[in-house]
């Protein structure tokens, strides 16, 4: 199955938050992963997948920030939701990357 698109999005978040970003898109066969490219300061930081809907299977969650999915492949994926937490005094820096078959 060929690649037929990548689109990639940069993440830069300080600060002890949670922030999520929601992607609606026409339903494709897609695969994503979500990667932390950097990080300061002490402590956990994290970035993932927190849900998606696709025709394959469904609406799903994938729970709190430390259980976020890395990586996932869904045939008609149509939203998907990412995020990165971080703690007091940390920065965080992330990439998401969908292919799109």
């Amino acid at each position: 199955m060929p690649v037929n698109g990548m689109k990639t999005r940069f993440w830069q978040q300080t600060g002890s938050q949670i922030q999520t970003s929601d992607f609606n898109m026409v339903p494709g066969d897609i695969f994503v992963t979500a990667a932390l490219t950097g990080t300061t300061g002490r402590g956990t930081q994290f970035a993932g997948i927190v849900s998606a809907a696709s025709t394959q299977a469904g609406e799903e969650t994938f729970g709190e920030w430390f259980d976020w999915r890395s990586s996932l492949f869904r045939q008609g994926l149509s939203r998907l939701t990412v995020g990165v937490a971080t703690g007091q005094d940390q920065t965080a820096h992330a990439v998401f990357t969908l292919f799109i078959f």
